[in-house]
């Protein structure tokens, strides 16, 4: 189980810094659409930072995959590095950050979105359900990592900008709204690849009976969580707040359990769920018709 936790954190650690580098780039870009007038400047992202962020979570996992539960040990057999598909990914997750944040120091911003992306990549070729469904399953990872990263990322942006305009109640209401109608349509997309991924990973009579199908509830229930607070925070924008009073209380809890949801997330992929390829369980359904014919 140590390893487990270990594998948890350090992915947390690299969804976190995903979120924040490429939600940041995006809640800048959406910030920048404002029609309004902007009576303090955007605060810059934290693009630089979450690259650097989530390149230390790559490598912890990469000497996790390497050294098993000892990541000192990963670093005494180098070589296997690359010799699981896991340790594959980390690696190749590892050097896109650190691209990412070469990009961002030389100012390039536009080049380090697709650095990014190729994390979505590695973590698409990872992730469980591309081991359950090949090619398809990585699609529904990429479906739903993006919006979810983007939605994070971007209110934790706009939370900022919101607070460097706290002082001018009407345009940080239309900063919020502008955010607001945008993860609208980014929580739609991750309900509904959430779903469709819970169904390829964990079959209804495993729901209650596995610790994945538990953990995955949980999940389901922060994901819950945050739009029911999405929505107290679009019901918040119907009244103007006094000066200084920032952005609604409901709007920063959101920013929390996004974060919680993100842990949850991490601790899915550290455990083995109970779908069977369905390569394997076509195998298997031969073997045992085999079998019974003799």
């Amino acid at each position: 189980m140590p390893v487990v936790w270990e594998t948890a954190v350090a992915r947390w650690l690299l969804l976190a810094g995903l979120s924040v580098a490429l939600g940041g780039l995006a809640g800048r870009g959406l910030a920048r659409q404002y029609k309004g007038r902007f009576p303090a400047p955007l605060p810059s992202p934290w693009a630089l930072r979450g690259s650097l962020l989530g390149a230390a979570g790559a490598a912890w996992l990469a000497l996790i995959a390497a050294g098993g539960a000892d990541p000192a040990a990963g670093l005494a057999h180098a070589g296997r590095l690359l010799a699981t598909t896991a340790a594959a990914a980390a690696v190749a997750e590892f050097v896109a950050f650190l691209s990412a944040a070469a990009l961002l120091r030389m100012r390039q911003p536009g080049w380090s979105v697709a650095a990014l992306l190729a994390v979505v990549a590695a973590e698409g070729v990872r992730a469980h359900p591309e081991n359950i469904i090949p090619i398809a399953g990585a699609l529904i990872t990429y479906c739903h990592l993006v919006p979810a990263a983007m939605w994070a990322g971007m209110l934790l942006y706009v939370l900022r900008a919101a607070a460097s305009w706290r002082d001018y109640p009407d345009e940080m209401r239309g900063l919020v709204r502008l955010y607001a109608n945008a993860a609208a349509w980014l929580l739609a997309v991750v309900v509904v690849t959430g779903v469709i991924s819970a169904l390829v990973l964990v079959p209804v009579s495993s729901l209650l009976t596995t610790a994945y199908g538990r953990v995955l509830i949980v999940k389901a229930a922060l994901v819950a969580a945050a739009a029911g607070l999405a929505v107290a925070g679009r019901v918040w924008l119907r009244c103007r707040p006094r000066p200084g009073t920032g952005p609604a209380l409901a709007t920063r809890l959101e920013c929390g359990v996004l974060a919680a949801v993100l842990a949850v997330v991490a601790l899915l992929t550290a455990l083995t769920p109970p779908a069977h390829p369905i390569g394997t369980g076509a195998a298997a359904r031969a073997a045992g018709t085999a079998a019974a014919r003799r």
